[in-house]
C-alpha cells in the first residue's frame, strides 16, 4: 500500500504550492454548493425515505450520548469508480458528530472530477500546499498498484500547555500535516466533544437516474485489498485515552440498501492494516438503476 511520497493532489499550480503567506482557494460554482449541501445531510436516521437518492454503507459507533470522542482517523484507498455522471457523487469519507453537528472529510467522485470536497462555512484553510477541492493525481488500479491517503480530525489545544482553547484540526498523510481547522464556535454540541463517528461509503443520484457505483464499482473480492475500496487503520481517540488513537469500540455496520451496497468489517486485522473495512457494490452497474 502506497501512502507516502508525492502528494496525490493536483492544485493546478507549477511548483510546490502557493506563495508564502497565502493559501489555495478553489473557485466555487452553484453546483458545488448544491453538492456540499447534499453531502452535509445527517446520515443516522434509519428512514432513508427522508433522503431520497442517498445510500450509505458504513462502519459506525453505536448510539451513546455519554461517549466523548476527541478525534477520528483512517487511511482511505483511492479508487475512481466509473460511471458517476452529472450531479451524482460517490464518496469515501468519515464523519464525527454530536447531535445535528457533523464534521465530514474524505474524497468524492462526482460527475466532473475526483476531489477533496469541503465548502462548509467557517472552515479555515492554513496549508499552502495541500488544497481542498482540487483533483487527485493518482488513483489505485484494481488488482494493481495501490494508493491511499490518511486523514485525521483531532481536537487540538491552542495557546500553550495551560490553555483550554481548542479547534477541530484536519491532518493529512502519515506525517500529520495540518491542513486547516474548524473553530468550536461553529458548533453546538460538537463544540466540546463528538459522541458518534463513522467510516465508509456514500452515494447520491437524482431519482430519475440510476444510482452510481460505490468503491471500485465491482462486486467484492475478499482475497486481497487490491480488489476492493477499503479503509484501514481506522481509529478513534477518546477523552479518557490521552488523545491516543485506538481501535474504535462498540461499533456496528450500517447499510441503507444492503442488497446493493455494503461494508465488510474485518475487525482488527493485523498490525499493518489495523481495523479494516471493505466497501463494495453487490450488483453489477447495469442493475443499479433499480436502486432508488
Amino acid at each position: 500500500m502506497r501512502a507516502e511520497g508525492k502528494l496525490p493532489l493536483n492544485n493546478g499550480r507549477k511548483g510546490a504550492g502557493c506563495p508564502y503567506g497565502t493559501v489555495p482557494i478553489i473557485r466555487i460554482s452553484k453546483d458545488d454548493l448544491t453538492r456540499a449541501k447534499m453531502l452535509s445531510n445527517n446520515i443516522y436516521s434509519s428512514n432513508v425515505d427522508e433522503e431520497p437518492g442517498h445510500h450509505y454503507a458504513i462502519l459506525r459507533t453505536k448510539t451513546d450520548p455519554s461517549r466523548k470522542l476527541v478525534g477520528i482517523e483512517s487511511f482511505f484507498s483511492l479508487f475512481n469508480a466509473k460511471g458517476v455522471v452529472g450531479s451524482q457523487y460517490s464518496a469515501f469519507r468519515m464523519t464525527l458528530s454530536n447531535g445535528f453537528d457533523t464534521i465530514k472529510t474524505g474524497f468524492t467522485i462526482d460527475g466532473r472530477t475526483q476531489c477533496f470536497n469541503q465548502q462548509g462555512p467557517g472552515y479555515v484553510q492554513i496549508n499552502s500546499q495541500i488544497p481542498l477541492g482540487w483533483p487527485i493525481d493518482v488513483t489505485s488500479v484494481v488488482g494493481g498498484e495501490q494508493f491511499a491517503i490518511k486523514l485525521r480530525i483531532n481536537k487540538e489545544l491552542r495557546g500553550g500547555p495551560n490553555s483550554t482553547n481548542f479547534v477541530w484540526t484536519l491532518f493529512f498523510e502519515e506525517n500529520n500535516s495540518v491542513v486547516g481547522f474548524w473553530p468550536p464556535t461553529l458548533f453546538g454540541k460538537l463544540s466540546e466533544f463528538g459522541n458518534q463517528a463513522d467510516w465508509g461509503g456514500e452515494v447520491y443520484s437524482p431519482l430519475d437516474q440510476s444510482s452510481p457505483p460505490m468503491g471500485t464499482g465491482l462486486p467484492p473480492h475478499w482475497r486481497t485489498s487490491a480488489y476492493a475500496a477499503h479503509s484501514r487503520r481506522i481509529g478513534a481517540a477518546y477523552e479518557n485515552a490521552k488523545f491516543d488513537f485506538v481501535n474504535p469500540i462498540d461499533t456496528e455496520v450500517y447499510a441503507s440498501n444492503p442488497h446493493a451496497y455494503n461494508i465488510k468489517d474485518f475487525g482488527y486485522y493485523n498490525e499493518e492494516f489495523g481495523r479494516l473495512i471493505f466497501m463494495m457494490v453487490l450488483v453489477e452497474s447495469k442493475e443499479l438503476e433499480t436502486v432508488v
